[in-house]
């Protein structure tokens, strides 16, 4: 086993370094680079928003809009997992995207969920072998601190050419991950209070972390600006990759109650080099409904019966 996710590690990694682009996106961009390509033939813009937003308090000049929950549907268990390929594939072909445009995704950081979806989009991207996008560091609060230039009219979307060629080694499903979860490093990206046991999401069945499993709370990138605005700057370190706990060659499976969450921590590892990832979408929403084990210490289980 061990054996096969090198092989997809290196697979996947060729894939990745591959391009033939009218141009080309970093995985972080910013302010001042979009600024000064914004008018570049190939490079598309998508804000992650709303309508209301993106009309009524403006847009960087060219952006399409879209929402985080565009690109999910709930199954029958209740999880919340990414639409098919062929549906993705035609949602991004009507956002405007070709297959070799530069795209740049960001967040106006209202809310949570805006913040999830732009980096669940970016690595819904990558999932379907679209390397060539990044995420606008600090995103709409950076735009506006740089006073960089706003419009409030819609962008006239031509449908793209977008073509999937799916990689799907970065995703891994709950039954594999239950398979293999003893042998690598499993990331949980919930609050960390949640990691313990200690607290749950509401619609959460169960407490507890999968045995083994290393925290790595999604939450603790997010910044807030004097105006309630929400965002993350890539400059700051990643708590658990400070610690040298894990390396780059070694395959990384990122959990969370469902996939958004893991998304932001696949970014932030890839952003900082590390690869050789793999993210579970189905989340423990699945894993619960399976009635995987979950591990739990006897002091907490007793205060939560309590």
């Amino acid at each position: 086993m061990k054996n096969i996710l090198k092989f997809i590690w290196i697979f996947s990694s060729f894939i990745l370094a591959s391009s033939s682009y009218a141009i080309t996106v970093n995985t972080l961009v910013s302010v001042k680079w979009l600024e000064k390509n914004l008018h570049k033939t190939g490079l598309k813009i998508i804000e992650m928003s709303d309508a209301s937003s993106y009309t009524f308090n403006g847009h960087i000049p060219n952006a399409v809009y879209t929402n985080k929950s565009d690109w999910r549907y709930q199954a029958q268990d209740g999880s919340l997992v990414h639409l098919s390929i062929k549906s993705l594939e035609k949602k991004i072909e009507d956002l405007g995207i070709n297959d070799n445009d530069g795209v740049v995704i960001y967040y106006k950081g209202d809310n949570l969920n805006e913040i999830l979806g732009a980096h669940y989009l970016f690595w819904l991207f990558h999932y379907l072998g679209h390397t060539n996008v990044g995420i606008l560091n600090t995103g709409w609060h950076g735009w506006l601190k740089q006073k960089a230039h706003i419009k409030n009219d819609e962008t006239k979307i031509i449908k793209g050419n977008f073509k999937a060629k799916p990689l799907k080694a970065l995703e891994i499903s709950t039954n594999e991950l239950y398979a293999i979860h003893n042998a690598y490093n499993v990331v949980d990206a919930r609050p960390h209070n949640y990691f313990l046991g200690l607290g749950k999401f509401p619609s959460n069945t169960r407490y507890g972390r999968i045995a083994g499993s290393i925290s790595q709370p999604w939450s603790d990138f997010l910044i807030t600006d004097k105006d309630g605005l929400i965002y993350i700057d890539v400059s700051k370190s990643v708590p658990l990759l400070k610690a040298k706990i894990l390396t780059k060659n070694q395959p990384i499976l990122i959990t969370c109650f469902g996939g958004t969450g893991a998304a932001i921590d696949y970014f932030m590892f890839y952003a900082n080099g590390y690869q050789n990832l793999r993210v579970h979408d189905e989340g423990l929403r699945r894993w619960n409904s399976q009635n995987f084990p979950l591990s739990i210490s006897g002091s907490v289980y007793e205060m939560i019966q309590k």
